[in-house]
């Protein structure tokens, strides 16, 4: 199943800061799906790795919206949706 989530360097968008946060992302979201694999009976170990992974994507998220508002990057609205959908559903979801 990781292997499906494997960083290719055809999402780079060749900006290294954010390259690297995402590449950062990948392999916390690998992480997790090895460790629900391996020892889901571990919940402890679950729960904390969701909050990192939640406070990691959170920091990301404000830092790569600073980014696009610097460059006045045009696709920023709708990018920022994506943040907002993911900040307000999905990780709170997955905290559940």
């Amino acid at each position: 199943m990781g292997n499906r989530l494997a960083w290719k360097e055809k999402y780079s968008i060749g900006v290294p800061v954010v390259d690297k946060a995402h590449k950062r992302l990948f392999s916390i979201v690998g992480r997790l799906m090895r460790l629900v694999e391996e020892d889901a009976k571990d919940k402890h170990a679950c729960i904390e790795g969701i909050k990192y992974f939640k406070s990691y994507a959170v920091k990301h998220f404000a830092e790569e919206e600073e980014y696009m508002r610097s460059i006045h990057y045009v696709g920023y609205e709708m990018h920022k949706q994506l943040h907002d959908n993911l900040r307000e559903k999905t990780l709170p979801a997955l905290e559940e």
